[in-house]
């Protein structure tokens, strides 16, 4: 950790002194003694050489430095040695201060040597604006800081970004998306004074925004769908992601938002989406593997919670004080350990430890099941209308006739369970299973084939003797069906029997995460199966199985079925029927059949929509049938609202924890006990405040906190401008980098306090500057002075983050789903790379593609595992999420062009956008103008036209001449192809859509 932040410093920073200038401590000498000093003479102790600390004045000045007096100063002999025994720092540290570095130090000891606080463990203080020369541009007081140190640095910013450039980038940062060119085009022709801060309002007012923002958040808080470690597998904590899309979307001030992540479960007024917001400190991986030693697993997610806490708001690397003092920021090792003590009592394991959970509900849950219900009760108000102006009864009457004679009860001679249970017959055909009730069984019934056998369905009955008149002998009434088996034996040899392949198997409700599929896959000793909540819907179930060829009785001498219960916890069938379809069934679902089959008086009323909707699917209008499937989408998604799984939170113990000082930072090396606390170098808790998350969470957010504040607006000054005005934003600590412009920092913060920690209002005030609306055209002598444009004296340029290229591509085709909120989804991936990386048999699971709307949903949804994260998004930089990050790099490698010209997601985007283009237009210039405006925000110049000309052309002739190579191209992606235009210009201006999104603009802010 601390040789990445030396790398940091090493690298070329924005020029901050020259000989003429005032010496600072913190921002010129600081630095130095970090890089070269603290290590042995910081505040480490333990590791502290010839007892001299050169972070502290008084140790400093009393052995190595005479202030005002460089030449006797030890400090100055010592670096400036060329004895390779008296240098310092050694030769085998393997580097040393540059003479512009020992300049430095001497006309800071020259000046009288005067210390510092930290200046990030000082309190901000809100500074008076600089005084500007009348006729600068200043829309609000940070282009007075700006400005001011651009003109001390003899450099003139840039002009005003033009219209269209300024949409685009401000949509971007905001958004994550491109504008429409319908929304460029307002803008542009905007004349207003306050267009701009309108675009602003409307971009900040946005889903799109908060989804946004939410994104940039998972990074932080090492959000994956999959636990990590060797056996990588899935977990759900998508409806936490929920809770901080929607807490964007509110603006939920950005104390509150820390207050209950950290410990929404202890506030007096919690409540279940508090305690859910909590899921921010469950986020890390947890080992499931075999012989991890429970106790320092658990210590190592405790020490996740320190560091994610540390880096997200403090900006400190207390990890380093895990195993001794830290070495170079005023954070001692007892510290540490007091800091964690605040998560040391979570009632958690270090081995599976998924506890404990919550089953709390998404918070866009009341507003989207409010706007489905109206819609279910308007389609539905359409298909009445037009069930009653058809023939359900005629229907029905065909229906029944084809159904008839088709079942038979059987009844077998072999009833057999190998656990010991006894069956005894019913009057309507059924066996009750009663004695013994093994935690696990095997019922084996057999019959004679004297008739043909096409499916066999299985009844799960209720009856009076199960726990609350329900289907399953289990304490809670539910089963779990682990698998069924259909064998046959030749008639001249009933013993010998052999499998049937079940062709496809169906039932009139499954429970979530126990399909009947599971029940058909071979595995006679898993825990899975089909379930049908039996603990809440006590209620008679069908299943059907299908076989792929008929029992023939001519041929066939017995039939086999048998019931696998491996689940346990005596989850079997307590009453259970068997029928067997003598003829071919008619292509009706199970839950139908059973319909059909019972009286239309005793039908409930879900039974008897069922069998409207399926009368209407099979013999009504298409109008009809359009308005029952949409109906049906709407109660899918619905019921889906409400089926949210467990999620991971924070609680405490009732009895804390005694926590101690770990020797070398060992699990199980406890030395001293301590209790929680903050360190000393910072301001001290409260004496109200409780000792425990929520008192860390309130010290957090104090109004006077020195970090809390600069380290949030500066990630959100890193958002908009590429590189924080500390670029180290995970680091304030003194191997971090000096501010840039402090001063406009400490207003920053400030202000974001007294706004109340408004985020909108703190992007809002940014982007509103003059700073960030100017070009970013480069001029030879900016670029020579500050090629990293870390003096704001152009609009900010860089490379894209990996999410914003994927969504921009599939808006800029019309393909973007504007779906919020959810479960992840499988895009394209490919095909074998999870087995290939992380391969553990009976662990792996294969890489399911989604299909449908699944496949274009933004990429804050995409499915992240953490041993295999998804791989388009890695090459650009997107990060494993094995651990906190608040700061990507951004690289520039041949794999990101292979990706965006290869990628089917990126080639099926193209297709589409080239698709938008032949639609916007007969002629060639109007689809290359429109295909610009979608993609870049702007019209092309006389030049870039005549050169896409050039590419359709040639490729319109390639696909004229080769139409297999068009239907190629055509050919990926699910989506359907346009059957309206021809083969040969689809594919021709598809081609010129991989061109457009293959473009260095396209990738890059403007």
């Amino acid at each position: 950790m601390q040789r990445h932040a030396c790398f940091l410093l090493a690298i070329s920073l924005v020029p901050t002194w020259s000989a003429a200038d005032d010496v600072r401590f913190n921002r010129d000498v600081r630095p130095i003694l970090s890089k070269y000093c603290f290590s042995c003479h910081g505040p480490d102790a333990t590791h502290r050489e010839a007892e001299l600390r050169l972070d502290v004045a008084d140790s400093a000045t009393k052995h190595a430095i005479v202030p005002r007096k460089p030449d006797e100063s030890e400090l100055v002999a010592r670096v400036t040695s060329t004895d390779p025994d008296e240098v310092m720092p050694p030769p085998e540290f393997g580097k040393s201060p540059s003479a512009d570095e020992i300049r430095i130090l001497r006309k800071w000891i020259a000046e009288g040597a005067e210390y510092e606080g930290h200046w990030a463990f000082l309190p901000p203080q809100r500074p008076a604006p600089p005084v500007v020369p009348a006729g600068s541009t200043v829309h609000n007081p940070v282009d007075r800081f700006v400005l001011a140190r651009l003109r001390r640095e003899g450099l003139q910013p840039t002009e005003p970004a033009d219209r269209a450039t300024l949409i685009r980038r401000v949509s971007v940062d905001l958004t994550g998306l491109p504008p429409t060119p319908e929304e460029v085009a307002a803008f542009v022709h905007d004349e207003r004074p306050d267009a701009y801060e309108k675009v602003v309002d409307r971009l900040l007012g946005s889903r799109r925004y908060a989804e946004h923002m939410a994104r940039l958040w998972l990074d932080a808080a090492r959000y994956a769908d999959t636990n990590g470690y060797q056996y990588d597998l899935e977990r759900e904590q998508w409806v936490w992601r929920d809770w901080v899309i929607d807490a964007y979307d509110r603006n939920v001030p950005f104390d509150r938002f820390t207050v209950e992540q950290i410990a929404g479960d202890l506030l007096t007024d919690a409540t279940d989406q508090t305690r859910l917001a909590t899921a921010f400190h469950r986020n890390h991986p947890i080992t499931i593997e075999g012989g991890v030693i429970d106790e320092e697993y658990r210590t190592e997610y405790v020490v996740d919670r320190v560091a994610t806490t540390s880096t997200v708001w403090l900006g400190l690397t207390m990890t380093c004080c895990r195993c001794h003092d830290h070495k170079y920021d005023p954070v001692t090792q007892r510290e540490f350990y007091e800091f964690f003590a605040f998560f040391n009592n979570v009632p958690e394991k270090g081995h599976n430890g998924f506890n404990p959970k919550i089953t709390a509900p998404s918070p866009f849950r009341s507003s989207e099941r409010q706007r489905l219900g109206r819609e279910i009760v308007e389609v539905q108000s359409e298909i009445d209308e037009r069930l009653a102006a058809s023939n359900v009864a005629k229907w029905e009457t065909e229906l029944a006739d084809s159904l008839r004679d088709r079942w038979g009860v059987v009844s077998p001679d072999v009833k057999q369970s190998r656990g010991g249970a006894t069956f005894e017959p019913q009057p309507d055909g059924s066996l009750l299973a009663t004695g013994k009730n093994p935690a696990t069984d095997v019922y084996t019934f057999e019959f004679d084939a004297d008739r043909p056998v096409h499916a066999v369905r299985v009844e799960a009955l209720t009856h009076e003797s199960f726990v609350g008149g329900g289907t399953g002998r289990g304490s809670n009434a539910n089963f779990v069906l682990g698998e069924f088996t259909l064998a046959t034996s030749p008639a001249d040899e009933p013993a010998a029997f052999a499998a049937r392949k079940i062709a496809r198997a169906e039932a009139d409700y499954e429970q979530s995460g126990y399909p009947l599929k599971a029940a058909v896959d071979g595995n006679t000793t898993g825990r899975g199966g089909w379930a049908v909540d039996g603990n809440t819907k006590r209620e008679n179930r069908t299943a059907v199985f299908h076989l792929a060829e008929p029992v023939a009785p001519d041929s066939t001498g017995r039939v086999r079925v048998e019931l696998h219960f491996s689940w346990g916890g005596s989850h079997t069938i307590g009453r259970v029927r068997l029928a067997a379809a003598r003829k071919p069934l008619a292509d009706a679902p199970a839950d139908v059949v059973a319909i059909v089959g019972t009286d239309a008086k005793s039908r409930t009323p879900d039974q008897s929509r069922r069998l409207s909707e399926y009368l209407a699917t099979r013999f009504g209008s298409p109008e009809l049938r359009a308005s029952v499937e949409r109906g049906r989408v709407l109660r899918s998604r619905l019921s889906g609202i409400d089926a949210v799984p467990a999620t991971m939170v924070m609680a405490e113990m009732p009895n804390p924890r005694t926590t101690h000082v770990l020797f070398r930072g060992e699990y199980d090396k406890p030395r001293d006990v301590v209790t929680p606390g903050t360190p000393a170098a910072l301001p001290p808790m409260a004496d109200d405040l409780p000792r425990n998350r929520l008192g860390l969470a309130r010290w957090l957010v104090r109004p006077d906190h020195p970090l809390t504040s600069r380290v949030a607006v500066n990630r959100l000054w890193q958002q908009l401008f590429g590189v924080g005005l500390v670029r180290t934003a995970e680091d304030f600590g003194a191997q971090g980098e000096y501010p840039t412009h402090p001063d406009l920092l400490d207003w920053l913060a400030v202000e974001f306090v007294e706004s109340g920690w408004d985020t909108k209002a703190m992007l809002k005030t940014i982007v509103l500057s003059a700073a960030y609306q100017r070009s970013s055209r480069v001029t030879p002598e900016s670029f020579a002075r500050d090629p990293e444009n870390r003096l704001l004296a152009r609009g900010p340029r860089l490379r894209l983050d990996a999410e914003v290229i994927r969504d921009s591509a599939l808006f800029s085709a019309g393909l973007l789903s504007d779906h919020v909120g959810g479960p992840s989804v499988f895009p394209y991936h490919p095909p074998g790379l999870w087995q290939e990386i992380n391969n553990r048999p009976g662990y792996s699971r294969t890489y399911k593609r989604d299909s449908g709307e699944k496949l274009y949903r933004r990429s804050l949804y995409t499915f992240w595992k953490r041993t295999v994260p998804p791989p388009s998004m890695a090459a650009f930089d997107a990060p494993e999420r094995e651990f906190c990050v608040v700061r990507r790099s951004r690289t520039n490698t041949p794999l990101q062009a292979f990706v965006m010209l290869n990628d089917p997601q990126f080639v099926e985007a193209a297709r589409h956008l080239g698709s938008r283009m032949i639609e916007s237009g007969d002629d060639t210039d109007t689809r290359l103008v429109h295909g610009f405006q979608l993609c870049f925000a702007r019209t092309p110049s006389d030049r870039e036209l005549a050169a896409l000309r050039r590419v359709v052309e040639r490729r319109l002739a390639r696909y004229t001449a080769d139409e297999d190579a068009a239907r190629k191209v055509l050919a990926v992606g699910e989506s359907p192809v346009d059957g309206q235009q021809d083969v040969a210009e689809q594919a021709a201006w598809a081609s010129l859509g991989r061109t457009l999104l293959n473009l260095s603009e396209f990738v890059t802010k403007p």
